[in-house]
């Protein structure tokens, strides 16, 4: 069965329908394996509403009638066309390019206050590079950390604090430098590295504000909310990057 809205501008977001508060944990898997396959808002909404349209019809639960919820994303996403994605990986991608530039870069502001070069022994470098590695590894791990946040999550966290840990330890090591460079140019590159990535994931998840929510064609139960709220929502976490690479260096030169 077939759900096809013929006024996308009427939709609103699934969260507000009775049918989905009623089977929120079905629902909530269901949108959460095609957020994770990168199936764009207003599909999986698509998805849902013919969920609901066809246990409306047959009194059946989405359990009874369509099994597991992550089974059947799956079988969903696999018939779906190839080309209908989101910005859902853009934005782990960008934000794991922030912490990047937001360690090296505050690492640089206190050896700019210090009056010293910027040096990485050998040491260091296998360090960042492993911590390049866990950061680029993300998309692919995200999953797992989602559906398993205790047995994969935490220790991702954990390595990835020890990589950094590690790296900031092993500069106390006497060993020569393999790199070195000039910790003001690093420490102003890259802020403005942070904040033109903030900027384009401030303007990837706006468009998903307006465009990627997870809407139903089906009748709206209620007004749909207005999107200034979720414009400020989107507004967070693109400047605590930025806000943080701010502090973090402030204090790196206090403490130099």
């Amino acid at each position: 069965m077939t759900t096809t809205p013929s006024n996308r501008s009427a939709s609103h977001e699934v969260w507000q329908r009775p049918f989905v508060k009623a089977h929120q944990d079905w629902c909530d898997d269901f949108v959460l394996e095609l957020r994770l396959r990168d199936v764009p808002g207003p599909v999986i909404g698509d998805r849902l509403a013919e969920v609901e349209a066809h246990c409306a019809d047959t009194g059946e639960s989405p359990a009874e009638a369509f099994g597991d919820p992550t089974d059947y994303a799956m079988q969903l996403d696999e018939q779906s066309e190839p080309d209908l994605v989101s910005g859902v990986w853009k934005v782990v991608v960008n934000s794991a390019a922030q912490v990047l530039a937001l360690l090296v870069g505050t690492t640089a502001a206190g050896a700019w206050a210090r009056g010293e070069e910027l040096s990485y022994n050998a040491v260091q470098v296998g360090a960042i590079a492993l911590l390049v590695a866990i950061l680029l590894a993300m998309p692919a791990l995200l999953r797992p950390i989602v559906q398993r946040p205790w047995a994969v999550g935490l220790p991702v966290l954990g390595l990835g604090a020890a990589t950094g840990a590690g790296t900031a330890v092993a500069g106390r090591l006497d060993l020569p430098a393999l790199l070195t460079l000039a910790p003001a140019a690093v420490t102003v590159v890259l802020f403005v590295v942070v904040v033109a990535l903030a900027v384009a994931e401030f303007r990837e998840l706006a468009r998903d504000a307006d465009s990627d929510l997870v809407t139903s064609p089906l009748p709206a139960p209620q007004a749909p909310a207005t999107g200034d709220r979720r414009r400020l929502v989107a507004l967070l976490p693109s400047a605590l990057i930025p806000v943080g690479y701010v502090v973090l260096s402030a204090v790196a030169w206090v403490l130099a």
